[in-house]
């Protein structure tokens, strides 16, 4: 085995491990794939034979006490995430963990002092922060190009099929169905999609002051709710964000994902891609000279290759910060990774969302730990 390399575990082999994980791990001349986990054997075959990986576990407890694993992925599901944070910072590995991080508060109160006791890094994987199209709004937005933002909204959907009252286990596992059908999910679609929205929000424009929600179980078969409105303020200004998800629209498997950001002098339009394609997001903005001026529009695209998509930007810096490196090959500042205190903040205003459905009211942050309730 290669002692000049970083030593990588990954824990979970479905879709977000093989989209987002495995291959960059595989490329970079920095890291070597030295085991992967999951409890499904054909799962764990195919990834060992296409990226040559040595060990496989089906057990994830063994992947984390493997003394010649540096540094992990954690791609299992939801509630897994607390308890293999905490164990894997116990045993001195670096910890790169998919979002929702943890379930409940406390149980992200717990991952944190673990890392902190242990020394170890600590990355939360919300690689939307890592979009060539959403750093460009980011630095933009700094920059005030389109005067002081007011508003911005998202409307994001799958079209998810309804599979029935008892869909086989092997179809729940492949298309991911657990998020919903899983009563230890904790949650169902908002609480698997909602972070990514709300960690650019917080990354935008600052942290957020207080939620409300609407939040609905559409498809009956469902445990877990399927579509969801979540009004969101913010601490440091008047603006208004409004996230719109759901998984029971009629349409594309693939759905549609827009938004916009609206300014005091212009507005950003933006079509992202589903995140499977390697197609580049479109930005367009619309603005006027003169206030009387006719209305303008330029159009920015970002051309993407797989060393450069979200995924591998994440990864790839995950990487820089375990060895002590620069991030500058990645061309994204070290000070915007995401830490366990932005995991964290996009879990409380999940959690906030489920608390103003339940009382049918504003959810002022912070918050007092909550637990989803159907």
């Amino acid at each position: 085995m290669s002692t000049n390399k970083l030593r990588i575990g990954v824990i979970g082999c479905g879709t977000v491990a093989n989209i987002g994980h495995l291959p960059i791990y595989h490329k970079s001349p920095l890291t070597e794939l030295v085991a992967v986990s999951d409890p499904m054997e054909s799962h764990l075959k195919h990834v060992q034979e296409r990226y040559n990986i040595p060990k496989g576990y089906k057990n994830p407890e063994d992947l984390l006490n493997d003394p010649n694993i540096d540094a992990i992925s954690i791609c299992s599901p939801h509630w897994a995430h607390a308890g293999q944070v905490i164990r894997a910072a116990e045993n001195g590995k670096h910890i790169l963990c998919e979002k929702p991080i943890g379930i409940t508060l406390e149980e992200v109160g717990n991952m944190k002092r673990a890392i902190e006791k242990n020394g170890v890094i600590f990355q939360t994987a919300t690689q939307k922060r890592f979009d060539l199209g959403f750093q460009f709004l980011k630095e933009k937005i700094l920059e005030k190009e389109i005067g002081n933002i007011f508003h911005t909204a998202i409307s994001w959907y799958h079209s998810m099929p309804d599979l029935g009252l008892n869909p086989s286990q092997d179809i729940i596992q492949e298309a991911g169905l657990w998020r919903m059908t899983n009563e230890k999910c904790g949650g169902g679609d908002l609480l698997d999609h909602g972070p990514h929205y709300f960690d650019l929000f917080r990354w935008w424009f600052g942290d957020v002051k207080s939620v409300s929600a609407q939040i609905r179980r559409i498809n009956q078969n469902r445990l877990n709710e399927d579509h969801c409105t979540v009004l969101l303020s913010f601490r440091e200004s008047d603006i208004i964000a409004v996230f719109e998800r759901s998984e029971a629209f009629i349409g594309s498997l693939y759905g549609e994902e827009i938004g916009r950001i609206h300014g005091t002098t212009g507005t950003y339009f933006f079509d992202v891609p589903h995140e499977y394609f390697l197609k580049p997001m479109t930005i367009k903005k619309r603005f006027r000279k003169t206030k009387t001026s006719k209305l303008l529009e330029v159009e920015t695209t970002f051309p993407k290759d797989r060393w450069n998509i979200s995924y591998a930007r994440e990864v790839r810096s995950f990487i820089n910060q375990v060895l002590g490196r620069s991030n500058e090959d990645v061309g994204f500042p070290e000070e915007w990774i995401p830490t366990i205190k932005d995991g964290r903040a996009g879990l409380e205003i999940v959690l906030a969302s489920y608390e103003s459905q339940r009382t049918q009211n504003t959810i002022q942050l912070p918050i007092k730990d909550y637990k989803h309730e159907d």
